[in-house]
């Protein structure tokens, strides 16, 4: 599953929508190995459910194996892979199914890498060239601007004006953070926009009726697929996508002990070195002093409670992240 961090939330309710297809498709490629010889193979985004991956292929041995081998692009981990079922024989065309809903679920936006591996029962093998193929959501076609390695995807219900703004507030988070995280990226960056809030939020992981009734969801960073989904038509949108866009820096900076960076420094990070912070989480912190409702750091690795006390411990977590700074 995907690594989340610090879906910035706002006191409300959520939705979204995602569109687009791909196909990746490759003409015959002769094997080395034996007799084997790819007539045709694709990757065909099934969004939300996942990928489907179908190849044809023959031999003059009967085919016995064939897998795909697939990694998300950037990410920490390594490979994986798939076996077809398929009844052996000299030509075969077979497809298998890489879930991306629930427990598997993939964001749109990301790059797979993949290439299939054919054996035969006369001892052939054949691994075909890596082909590179972007998860996206079919129900939109989808257009791109891009700068170094930042690339926002929209719809033309955005326009391609509103991807700029998201695009320079992506390029500035980069600028401004990058000497202070230490890092230099070199593995591109996605940003999906969602015009529309209902159909975004169709294009996230499943939270609970009573989350959606009162967080707003109008960015969250995935930090594993290098991907940020985000609501452009809010009025927040530049501050929206400055804070998530921290969020992957962070993982970037921090590699695989990504997941045990503690939320109220993940969050503290993302939020002082945004531009264009408003005053909703100084003013809930103000709050939360006030009221006696702070809690110590080590309590704060993940913010729990209400949603009245996750926005306080926003607030306290780049209170402290400045003073760190400072």
């Amino acid at each position: 599953m995907a690594m989340v961090f610090g879906a910035r939330v706002l006191m409300l309710s959520v939705a979204l929508v995602l569109a687009g297809s791909a196909l990746v498709t490759a003409g015959t490629v002769t094997a080395g190995d034996g007799d084997i010889e790819v007539l045709e193979m694709s990757a065909e985004s099934r969004f939300p459910d996942g990928i489907r991956f179908t190849i044809t292929v023959r031999s003059t041995d009967e085919i016995d194996d064939i897998r795909v081998i697939f990694r998300k692009v950037g990410g920490p981990r390594g490979s994986a892979y798939r076996v077809f079922e398929f009844e052996p024989g000299t030509l075969i065309t077979a497809d298998a199914f890489l879930k991306g809903a629930g427990n598997n679920y993939i964001p749109p936006g990301t790059k797979i890498e993949y290439s299939f591996e054919i054996r035969d029962k006369g001892g052939g093998v054949h691994r075909t060239p890596d082909q590179e193929f972007i998860y996206d959501d079919i129900r939109f076609e989808w257009q791109t601007v891009s700068d170094g390695l930042i690339t926002v995807y929209y719809s033309e219900a955005d326009g391609e004006d509103m991807a700029q703004t998201v695009l320079e507030a992506a390029q500035g988070a980069l600028e401004r953070m990058a000497p202070t995280l230490g890092i230099e990226p070199i593995e591109p960056l996605r940003i999906v926009t969602y015009s529309n809030y209902t159909n975004m939020e169709s294009a996230i992981p499943f939270r609970s009726q009573a989350v959606r009734d009162q967080l707003r969801t109008e960015g969250i960073a995935f930090t594993d697929e290098r991907v940020l989904l985000v609501h452009s038509r809010d009025a927040s949108v530049k501050g929206t996508v400055a804070h998530e866009f921290i969020h992957l820096l962070v993982a970037e900076a921090t590699g695989r002990a990504n997941a045990v960076v503690p939320s109220w420094l993940n969050e503290g990070l993302a939020e002082s070195g945004n531009e264009f912070a408003g005053e909703d989480y100084a003013a809930a912190l103000r709050y939360g002093a006030e009221t006696g409702q702070l809690n110590p750091l080590w309590y704060q690795r993940t913010f729990v409670g209400t949603p009245e006390q996750i926005i306080i411990a926003y607030g306290q977590g780049e209170s402290v992240v400045n003073y760190l700074i400072s």
